[in-house]
């Protein structure tokens, strides 16, 4: 019989043991820390691979003052075949009937306010990257990206989407910006989003870095409508290739109930 407690506990379980191996592998190297975070590239150096295991809560609202608050699992893995270019992949994990509904997993990944093309089943559409650091100075990095969405959720549809990934620094502080454009080929209407973070971050020390996330986006084609995100992450390198990022974030800010409307999260990045 399937018992959605026994599944939740088993995969945090499961996800606990590959985390702690991992962790484990990570400490046993050099004890330095890497790059501090506002002087790091838009994609990863030449030859790395990372991998993000994240656990994320969602919590919403509903009818009569009641609520909901579920759980999920983000992973994902990301590898840089040239000085220039990232390819990456990643799917979702919702471990209750809750967390289906809130798509906590989508809070399971730390920084990353961009993720679309997703529905409500147990796993999560996979996504593909790829990544092209076009310019890069001390000041300023701009990149392109194209992303997938492959629809294996019931009722989902393929997207695709475009972007254009900027980095600006001053000093400490490193504002991380850009222009993404998804489409989502659903039926009977396209959907369209104009969306740009602002993400400002503070380097407080070597290998610590917090800061405020913003952005506007412009939904079109499911119920035109302005969205406004707004969060607040924090960041630590705990050795040379392991960082431990968390973060809280309401989607969007702008609609009813909003502040009953968020999520949190907290992920490790492994870097190999």
């Amino acid at each position: 019989m399937y018992n959605p407690l026994m599944v939740r506990k088993a995969a945090t379980a499961t996800a606990a043991s590959v985390l702690a191996g991992l962790v484990s592998l990570v400490w046993a190297g050099p004890a330095r820390a890497d790059a501090p975070w506002v002087y790091r590239s838009i994609v990863l150096p030449r030859g790395e691979i990372a991998v993000d295991v994240g656990l994320g809560l969602g919590h919403e609202p509903e009818p009569d003052n009641n609520s909901i608050t579920g759980f999920g699992m983000n992973l994902e893995i990301s590898g840089s075949i040239t000085h220039e270019l990232e390819i990456g992949l990643r799917t979702g994990f919702r471990l209750d009937d809750s967390g289906q509904t809130t798509r906590a997993d989508g809070y399971g990944r730390p920084f990353e306010t961009e993720t679309y093309g997703t529905d409500f089943d147990r796993v999560a559409n996979p996504e593909l990257h790829l990544r092209w650091a076009v310019a890069r100075g001390a000041a300023a990095e701009l990149g392109l990206e194209l992303r997938a969405y492959l629809p294996i959720e019931t009722g989902s549809s393929f997207g695709l989407m475009f972007g254009l990934p900027v980095v600006l620094r001053a000093g400490a502080i490193r504002i991380d910006t850009g222009l993404y454009v998804p489409v989502i080929f659903s039926n009977p209407t396209t959907q369209t989003v104009v969306s740009v973070p602002i993400h400002l971050w503070i380097q407080a020390t070597r290998t610590l870095w917090l800061g405020p996330l913003f952005g506007v986006r412009v939904v079109s084609g499911d119920g035109n409508r302005d969205e406004y995100p707004l969060g607040f992450g924090i960041g630590s390198s705990l050795t040379h290739a392991l960082d431990l990022r968390t973060w809280i974030l309401f989607p969007d800010i702008s609609q009813t109930e909003a502040a009953r409307t968020f999520g949190a999260g907290v992920a490790l990045q492994i870097r190999f």
